[in-house]
């Protein structure tokens, strides 16, 4: 590559224009931004800036792009040493056409492509090549991402609303050729009125049953509840934008099933719709406020925030209790309306750990090396129970036959006295085995002792996730009860031991 040329006293214009990465921002706060550092790239090389190209339109043509065309007239005229932009792809990342003509101005003007990164002489082989494989890559990058917009979009689409992001109010609409949103009025209602109580002061689950009381029904279930009014109430789809990237599926190690964990609204990527809002931005922002003032599930990170996770179950309804955090303490509650009344996690994760202990004392055992292996002995019993029943249809046999007169009695007593003893040895040796099982299931219940007192003496050294596991190595689930309008710890909790 041929050295960089002095730029010092080039006279220099400045093209702005927004990235794909920055849809949904602030046209003019992201133009002012990208303008303070082409100033600063300008006076590090010496360059004199005479003009300014900021494009605030947003166009994959090139004849769509008003100050692009502006300024590759003024290239070919001559009129600039050097351009300054962002990168290459501020340029052009649209049609191979119109790549090719931005940048055959400046190859054949001699103007060169200034940026913060590097300097592009395309009179130079090199960065000519460089260029064209930028660009083309620019390119790439825009078709892939506009085919995975439309795949979503496609997906989103269904039965008149965003499956993904579920915006009740919605139905499909065509503007054009391009598919997007119409609000549909018999739905939105309900959106701007739960927008509406929850400003007011009405909880999640208040809301829910209002709504279903006057008729509303969600797309995907009999009602709503507590989890899809909050879906509704931070949902930026009513602002009029389109909301990507608010999940995240990751594989973790030796599980086949991928999780998928919900990102922080900082990493969402927001932009424009082309579907009207049916909430002001203004109230949507309010009830944002509010929501972070009051009780609301933990958002899945990818990390296990509850040692009793998927452990603890409602014994009225049969679903699985969840952990929320309200005013600083995690709880245990059921998300079913007028089920069991929710208590704090500390509560009952004490309370578990006390039964276990007692369990413990109860069983009175020291742990063995190693659970014994039952399957053989239970193999036995069943191998003894076939043979006991062919013998049995011997014996029946044999009764037959002295009836049918094909045996004399003599003959009989004699078959009968074998197969009798055949009988009264295989019931030696159920007893003998039977006595053995029972030993070793004796001797399983110190292995199960022995599991207890492991998981006890591990238990406050783990994390949340090493505890869910040392719990559920001993217990398959607990039941848990608790009356409404009880004290904190009045609630009760049926142990399941694991088997096996």
């Amino acid at each position: 590559m041929t050295p960089v040329p002095t730029l010092s006293g080039l006279r220099a214009g400045c093209y702005l224009r927004k990235s794909r990465m920055e849809e949904g921002l602030d046209t003019g706060e992201v133009l002012r931004r990208h303008r303070e550092s082409l100033q600063e790239c300008a006076q590090r090389h010496g360059l004199a800036v005479v003009d300014w190209y900021p494009e605030v339109v947003s166009g994959e043509s090139l004849y769509a792009r008003p100050q692009m065309l502006r300024l590759l007239a003024d290239v070919e005229a001559g009129r600039f040493g050097a351009v300054l932009c962002m990168d290459l792809d501020r340029l052009s990342r649209g049609r191979m056409k119109d790549q090719g003509i931005i940048l055959d101005a400046f190859r054949d003007s001699g103007t060169l492509i200034v940026t913060p990164e590097k300097v592009y002489d395309l009179s130079d082989e090199i960065d000519d090549e460089l260029a064209e494989f930028k660009t083309f890559m620019s390119r790439r990058e825009y078709k892939i991402i506009n085919k995975r917009l439309r795949r979503g979009l496609r997906r989103s689409i269904q039965d008149g609303c965003y499956v993904a992001n579920a915006p009740y109010g919605y139905r499909k609409a065509m503007a054009g050729r391009r598919p997007t949103l119409e609000v549909w009025e018999p739905e939105a209602r309900f959106v701007r009125m739960m927008f509406a109580l929850y400003a007011e002061g009405y909880g999640c689950t208040a809301i829910a049953g209002h709504v279903n009381a006057l008729g509303a029904r969600p797309r995907r279930s009999a009602a709503f509840s507590r989890n899809s009014v909050a879906k509704i109430l931070q949902n930026p789809t009513y602002t009029g934008k389109i909301v990507w990237d608010q999940k995240t599926r990751i594989k973790k190690a030796g599980s086949a099933k991928p999780m998928t964990i919900r990102n922080p609204p900082e990493k969402w990527t927001v932009t424009d719709g082309l579907h009207p809002p049916i909430i002001t931005r203004e109230d949507f922002d309010r009830v944002q406020e509010i929501m972070s003032d009051r009780r609301r599930p933990v958002r899945r990170d990818g990390g296990m925030k509850s040692p009793l996770s998927g452990l603890v179950r409602c014994a009225g309804c049969g679903g699985t209790l969840q952990r929320i955090v309200s005013k600083g303490e995690p709880y245990l509650v059921c998300l079913r309306k007028g089920c069991c009344a929710g208590a704090k996690l500390e509560l009952v994760e004490r309370r578990l750990l006390e039964h276990l202990g007692d369990t413990l004392e109860h069983l009175r055992l020291t742990a063995p090396d190693r659970a014994p292996d039952l399957s053989p002995l239970r193999e036995a019993l069943a191998a003894i129970g076939r043979e006991t029943a062919a013998v049995q249809g011997q014996k029946a046999r044999l009764h037959e036959l002295l009836e049918l007169g094909e045996y004399n009695l003599a003959t009989y007593r004699e078959r009968m006295a074998a197969v009798q003893a055949k009988l009264d040895g295989l019931e030696r040796r159920e007893a003998g085995v039977r006595a053995r099982l029972e030993g070793a299931q004796r001797a399983k219940s110190t292995a199960k002792a022995a599991g207890i007192r492991t998981a006890l003496d591990a238990y406050r050294a783990c994390d949340a996730a090493g505890r869910n596991a040392l719990l559920r190595a001993v217990l398959e689930a607990v039941i848990y009860r608790k009356a409404k309008r009880s004290s904190p710890a009045a609630f009760e909790l049926e142990c399941i031991p694991r088997s096996g």
